[in-house]
């Protein structure tokens, strides 16, 4: 009977895997594709769901959608910038603003604390003591400010003792990480070959290393190694999440593991996991030991005095300076150059006329002490109209016949003057800068002189004279006009004195005088009309001369007509005066 129930058992065994063969499909295939008809919408039921559970059980969710989210931005900020900047641009503004604003805030914390660690006691405490040993004052700042800091963070393959990855604290490049890398691989083979095997038959295996600046803790794996560098007394903890990190690394990165050949790109996004072994912790401060920055503050103090002090100095030289720089000012002095070096030192360099006010003077009356200035004064002849007034009022001293008045910057003499005297008094206006044609004499009255009367040598000499100053009398006309103005009429004055004194001189030296005026045109217009015109310009002023007193019958008046002088005739315009003269003794 056994052997009978045996043989059903196995028949019916046969029987239900056909019946389920018949269902299921060979290999299941049946339901594989009924399964995978459906699978969208299973999966999609429960993905949220699975989710939050594989996250709320060991936080690995983030950290494997990490690298492939980084990669995703990646791509669209090189294929599609434009979309991603039209999609971030409303928050560029906050964003920028509260960039700059955590940055200024850091900074100014960073200032903080080195102007506190620099200029303390305790700050210069601490670089003497990193220089006696021998390292460099950030280091030994570390030191002292952290109980522990782990600074880096190597990820090396176990059996080939490559680096797969290092991250730092600083976020800055480790440009020596595949030196430590091999280094430590090289001890831990050292140590592994010298010493004997333990009881499973493993080898033995560095744990920790310590140097001058870190303490270096190794922990080993069955595919990796995970090396933190740290700065002070590492916890254990600092061991446990190291622990943690070297079997997460493994369980994500297992088939990573299995084909790696040599190319540690396999390993890029494993900083995510590794910057969780960057650990710190301060240590805290005794608010009774806290020092505060006396020494700092002084030297900001006396900066400040120092900067104010300086400030109040090159504003006191430049009001000094500019307060001198007034004199440049007055009538009669020009200043050359002017050097405040400070309030007992003053180079002055420049010019004044006899006339002006003595730069002593000066001095005084700005009350400046004038014994702190180092002067270099020159001579020269000032045209200001104020000295010009100034020599006159000297001069007129020597002639006391006569008033001398100012109307604005116009001289006006009065009063009778014989010939002789009037022409001493007009070479001494020239030299004073004064032009004896712009001179005021309508009430002036030139009287012959008969000082000389008995010499005729000089009576002579004083006829010739008279003929070439009344040769070089002569008046302009605008283009096209014959009439004389007002402005010629002081021109014709001095000429009117001058040949009536001409004349008077004649008669004692038996000579008869002639007044020839000559008019003249430029080459512009007409060629007969330029003559005409040039004849009415000499009789309008003959006209003129008339009835200043001259006789008309010693007046003889000619037309030069056009004048063709290359760069005299466009300035051509003009009335010209030569005294014709003849010795009387023949009768």
């Amino acid at each position: 009977m056994p052997k009978d129930i045996s043989i059903s058992d196995q028949e019916s065994q046969q029987e239900l895997e056909k019946l389920r063969q018949i269902i299921l499909g060979q290999d299941n295939q049946l339901i594989t594709d009924a399964v995978n008809k459906k699978a969208r919408g299973i999966v999609s039921d429960v993905i949220t769901e699975a989710f939050h559970d594989r996250q709320k059980k060991d936080d690995s969710i983030k950290k494997v959608l990490l690298p492939i989210v980084e990669n995703s931005v990646e791509h669209s900020v090189t294929h599609h910038s434009d979309r991603l900047i039209s999609s971030l641009y409303p928050l560029m503004g906050s964003l920028v603003r509260k960039s700059v604003g955590a940055f200024l805030t850091n900074f100014i914390e960073k200032t903080n604390q080195l102007i506190e660690h620099s200029f303390t006691i305790k700050g210069l405490k601490w670089r003497f003591k990193a220089w006696q040993a021998g390292v460099s004052f950030t280091q030994y700042v570390v030191s002292q400010t952290y109980n522990y800091r782990v600074e880096h963070i190597f990820l090396i393959h176990q059996e080939t003792g490559l680096l797969l990855k290092a991250v730092n604290l600083d976020q800055q490049s480790q440009n020596d990480a595949e030196l430590i890398s091999s280094m430590l691989t090289a001890i831990n083979d050292f140590v592994g070959d010298s010493f004997q095997l333990d009881e499973n038959g493993v080898k033995e295996q560095l744990q920790t290393v310590s140097t001058d600046s870190f303490n270096l803790l190794i922990k080993p794996g069955p595919s990796a190694i995970i090396v933190a560098a740290v700065t002070g007394t590492p916890p254990q903890a600092v061991n446990e999440q190291l622990q943690l990190t070297l079997e997460e690394v493994h369980h994500l990165y297992q088939q990573e593991f299995n084909q790696f050949n040599g190319d540690n790109a396999l390993f890029e996004n494993v900083d995510t996991q590794l910057n969780d072994c960057l650990l710190t912790e301060e240590k805290p401060e005794k608010a009774s030991n806290q020092k505060k920055p006396w020494f700092a503050w002084l030297m900001i103090v006396l900066a400040i005095l120092f900067a104010g002090f300086k400030t109040l100095n090159w504003y006191q030289l430049n009001t000094l300076h500019q307060q001198i720089m007034a004199i440049d000012h007055e009538a009669g002095i020009v200043v050359k150059n002017l050097d405040v070096h400070s309030k007992h030192l003053i180079s002055l360099d420049l010019m004044r006329d006899p006339n002006a006010l003595s730069v002593q003077n000066w001095f005084e009356l700005q009350q400046i002490p004038f014994e702190n200035v180092v002067l270099k004064e020159r001579r020269f002849y000032s045209l200001s109209p104020v000295i010009i007034k100034q020599r006159v009022d000297k001069l007129s001293a020597n002639f006391p016949d006569l008033n001398f008045d100012w109307l604005h910057e116009e001289l006006i003499l009065t009063g009778n003057i014989d010939f002789i005297k009037y022409q001493q008094l007009t070479a001494k206006l020239e030299t004073l800068g004064i032009n004896p044609s712009e001179v005021n004499r309508q009430n002036l009255t030139i009287m012959s002189s008969d000082v000389l009367a008995q010499s005729n040598t000089i009576n002579q000499q004083i006829f010739k004279d008279l003929v070439g100053k009344i040769s070089t009398i002569q008046l302009s006309f605008t283009s096209g006009d014959d009439q004389v103005n007002q402005a010629m009429e002081s021109d014709l004055l001095q000429l009117k004195q001058q040949f009536l004194y001409l004349s008077s001189l004649a008669n004692k030296l038996n000579k008869k005088v002639g007044l020839i005026i000559m008019g003249s045109s430029d080459n512009t217009g007409n060629t007969s009309m330029n003559n005409a015109l040039s004849l009415k310009r000499a009789e309008n002023t003959a006209i003129a001369l008339t009835k200043l007193g001259l006789d008309r019958e010693q007046i003889f008046v000619t037309g030069l007509g056009q004048i063709n002088i290359k760069d005299v005739k466009n300035t051509a315009r003009k009335v010209m005066f030569n005294i014709i003269y003849i010795d009387d003794t023949a009768t």
